[in-house]
């Protein structure tokens, strides 16, 4: 039985997060990197009284599964690499060698630009270039999308979740898991699973979760979820994990991005029903949170959160949903010229494939895709968030 006073109170009670930094204090320590394999633990601590529960989201990150086999061809080569795979051998030879090194660099740093001072990152559509390595695993971590909307998605391949999930969507994942950027050439994690937590520990992108009415961490109908931005900086111990226990206020200035979602746990897996989930992004901006950063967002349609709750009191899951192709690019678009030369992003060849390989984001008239299914791991750790409801009832993001 639902008690109506959790639905309406604004802040977590002293008791309440009195009980969850109990269960919690050894959370950070839990938290060291991607977890694919969702096992439902066993002994849950009951939830505290009120049912309210707050958490900062420590990792949200691609979930890369590790290892050579889900390319096999290796890497898709930065610019530089590719321009020379073009090349016939005996080409490609020569201008290897060091004292070509000026002649290659100027060569393949010419293919970066086109007319009138187009650049490959900041006008893709201007550049025709090859597609990108793909995935060939059948292993993926995401979330079953399209079954919740039979006919609103595009005809694709789905993966297997390493849990033995089946009809999972993540073409995203598809099209960005060969890429350097999110694998190493050796297989292990690339720069996004540790470049993308300075934004969540700086208070840039940092995130909130507050679940209200739970009766039970193993089987509970009805639970609200609220899925937000906070402008406040976590705490973080000497190995860089969030400490538990924390203070956080939903961000209550624009832009700011408040989802209220509902869900239903399950042997201790917490599921939200889809619904689009809006979350801020701003590149740029560093750890001093220079104004000047560019603003943009993370837009997961029909989105979804499979979280799974942990003994030591933190959350450990996914959040999917569909995102426009041009999204998956942002980053190195507004880097623009730069984006490609330095870091050798092949911008035009990335929404090529995403372009491919769309699934989701389904226009009627047409029948075409322009956007990708997509997840990122989300692990969370217990703290005090404080809500700030948006002003226009009904409204599930501002």
């Amino acid at each position: 039985m639902k008690h109506a006073t959790s639905r309406r109170a604004p802040l977590l009670c002293t008791a309440a997060l009195a009980s969850i930094a109990a269960i919690g204090m050894a959370a950070a320590s839990m938290l060291q990197g991607p977890a694919l394999a969702e096992a439902v633990p066993a002994n849950l601590p009951a939830p505290p009284p009120g049912g309210v529960m707050g958490f900062v989201v420590q990792d949200f990150v691609p979930p890369v599964i590790q290892g050579s086999d889900a390319c096999p061809s290796g890497v898709s080569p930065k610019i530089r690499e590719a321009y020379l795979e073009s090349l016939p051998p005996e080409e490609h030879a020569r201008l290897e060698r060091k004292e070509n090194e000026p002649e290659l660099t100027r060569r393949w740093q010419a293919t970066v630009f086109g007319l009138g001072g187009t650049n490959i990152c900041s006008q893709p559509d201007q550049f025709d270039r090859p597609l990108l390595r793909t995935v060939q695993s059948i292993h993926a971590g995401g979330v079953d999308l399209d079954n919740d909307a039979p006919g609103e998605s595009c005809a694709h391949e789905e993966f297997t979740a390493p849990d033995g999930r089946t009809g999972i969507d993540n073409q995203e994942y598809r099209v960005m898991g060969c890429t350097l950027e999110w694998r190493g050439k050796d297989g292990i994690g690339g720069d996004q699973l540790t470049g993308m937590r300075q934004f969540h520990a700086s208070g840039e992108w940092t995130q909130v979760i507050l679940l209200r009415g739970v009766d039970s961490l193993e089987h509970d109908e009805d639970v609200e979820v609220i899925y937000a931005n906070t402008p406040d900086r976590p705490q973080l111990d000497n190995h860089g994990n969030f400490l538990p226990g924390y203070s956080f206020t939903v961000s209550d200035k624009a832009p700011r991005h408040r989802n209220v979602l509902r869900g239903r746990i399950e042997n201790g897996v917490l599921t939200t029903e889809p619904r689009d989930i809006r979350l801020a992004q701003t590149w740029g901006q560093g750890g001093a949170r220079d104004i000047r950063g560019a603003r943009t967002v993370y837009d997961f349609r029909h989105a979804k959160l499979r979280l799974v709750f942990q003994p030591d009191g933190s959350l450990r899951g996914l959040v999917g949903g569909y995102r426009p192709v041009f999204d998956v690019i942002q980053s190195p678009a507004i880097g623009g010229a730069g984006a490609a030369l330095a870091a050798g992003i092949d911008c035009a060849g990335t929404l090529k494939t995403l372009r491919k390989y769309a699934d989701g984001i389904r226009d009627p008239k047409t029948g075409k895709c322009s956007g990708v299914s997509s997840a990122m791991d989300l692990r969370a750790v217990p703290a005090f968030v404080n809500d700030v409801p948006s002003p226009a009832a009904g409204s599930h993001a501002l």
